[in-house]
């Protein structure tokens, strides 16, 4: 058993026989329960032709089972007045619930069985296909998220990390329950299976559901894993006719199991995390050059992207870049400062805390530290590791990253021209 010393709550840690792993964290004033199925089974375990499958079993889910219909599920759902959800990710599915206690064994009756047992009826999966196609051009039409998707196809050589979570159009409607099966098989081990639970919470209760259901999934072998590859910085302009120029600036980063991801976290916020943030001063609140700016880490297992984002008038667009890179230049000259670094630190550890009150953002930070590590990590401990970030380190990184030869530049608007 795993000690959790945030609270001096137990966070236990059981793995079946064949693998699954069922992992639980009580919070004891808690009465409500948060409930995830995770799979590591993502978009970038699809090979050529498989591209948005993982989203699509996710979808599929809802629609129905051996023992349930799409309505049933619905319902059975809206009575226990939970939250439910699922998303995918390049690196995982999930399925989670938020519930009262009385009905977590309900809720993960539920739960299990969309996750394990979904029908794959002919007639349901193409409206679901053309549900998701629907989603894809709503993404063609969002120029915040277009000129995502298009960066960071350009960005990486490994064509699973490059294509979209949601697949193309035209590998959405190839997808046959055949080809979907097979791709299931393969993926949904149940070594790749994690059940969290957090909250009102009983390990033994849980572990016993679980073996009851998942404990059924024979041991398969683990296939190869394809290293996601170098970030290749790229140079992009999409013309599209908008009221901005949607713009991108990219460098390399660290994945998320980096004993360095503290520090480009902190350096992110300091540059645009949050309104006090070096570029949301230097470009909103000085300049007025856009309404709103970010910056943030992409991070998979094992690589990252340092991203900047902000839509800017047409004709202001080489200004935007040269304040942000001067900003970039500043911060690599060493002009952060003891209060600067302090400040975003605290900022940082705020929300850390503030999350943990919440029994499904707890459920979700463990259930991503389990999938990354293995291992329950405190609150303390992530609090420490950003305490031991310094100026200099932060200093070193943008030496390091944000050089001219490691820049990405994707830009999508009416006069889209890379400078």
């Amino acid at each position: 058993m795993l000690q959790s010393s945030d609270d001096n709550v137990p966070c236990r840690i059981t793995r079946l026989d064949n693998g699954v792993r069922v992992v639980t964290e009580p919070m004891p004033a808690a009465k409500t329960a948060s409930l995830g199925i995770w799979i590591e089974a993502g978009s970038r375990h699809e090979g050529p032709g498989q591209e948005g499958m993982a989203h699509l079993w996710e979808h599929m889910a809802f629609k129905g089972t051996a023992t349930r219909d799409a309505l049933a599920i619905a319902k059975e759902l809206d009575i226990l007045g939970g939250l439910a959800n699922a998303f995918t990710s390049r690196e995982a599915t999930c399925f989670h619930i938020r519930v009262m206690d009385a009905h977590l064994r309900r809720a993960f009756d539920v739960l299990a069985d969309i996750a394990l047992h979904p029908a794959l009826d002919p007639e349901e999966l193409a409206r679901e296909q053309a549900v998701i196609v629907q989603e894809i051009s709503m993404v063609e039409e969002t120029p915040e998220e277009k000129v995502h998707e298009d960066f960071w196809a350009a960005a990486w050589a490994e064509p699973a990390i490059a294509h979209p979570i949601t697949g193309t159009p035209r590998s959405v409607t190839a997808a046959t329950p055949k080809s979907l099966q097979a791709w299931r098989r393969e993926r949904y081990r149940a070594d790749a299976v994690t059940v969290v639970a957090t909250g009102a919470v009983d390990h033994e209760t849980l572990l016993a559901l679980a073996g009851e259901t998942f404990g059924k999934l024979p041991a398969t072998p683990r296939p190869d894993s394809r290293p996601a590859g170098a970030f290749t910085p790229p140079r992009l302009a999409v013309r599209r006719e908008s009221e901005q120029n949607h713009v991108i600036l990219a460098y390399p980063s660290v994945g998320n199991t980096s004993p360095e991801r503290f520090a480009h976290t902190i350096l992110a916020t300091l540059l645009g995390g949050n309104m006090s943030s070096r570029l949301f001063q230097e470009v909103r609140e000085k300049r007025g050059l856009a309404y709103s700016i970010y910056a943030s880490v992409s991070g998979l297992a094992d690589a990252g992207i340092f991203e900047i984002q902000a839509a800017v008038d047409p004709e202001r667009t080489g200004e935007l870049l040269a304040v942000v890179r001067g900003e970039l230049d500043a911060v690599a000259g060493g002009a952060v400062t003891d209060e600067e670094l302090d400040h975003t630190r605290e900022h940082l550890k705020g929300l850390l805390y503030l999350g943990a009150e919440s029994s499904e953002n707890r459920m979700m930070r463990l259930a991503r530290n389990i999938l990354l590590f293995d291992r329950h990590i405190p609150l303390e401990e992530t609090a420490a590791a950003l305490d031991k970030v310094t100026r200099d380190d932060l200093a070193g990184i943008a030496r390091a990253s944000f050089a001219p030869e490691k820049t990405g530049l994707c830009i999508l608007g009416p006069t889209a021209a890379i400078p």
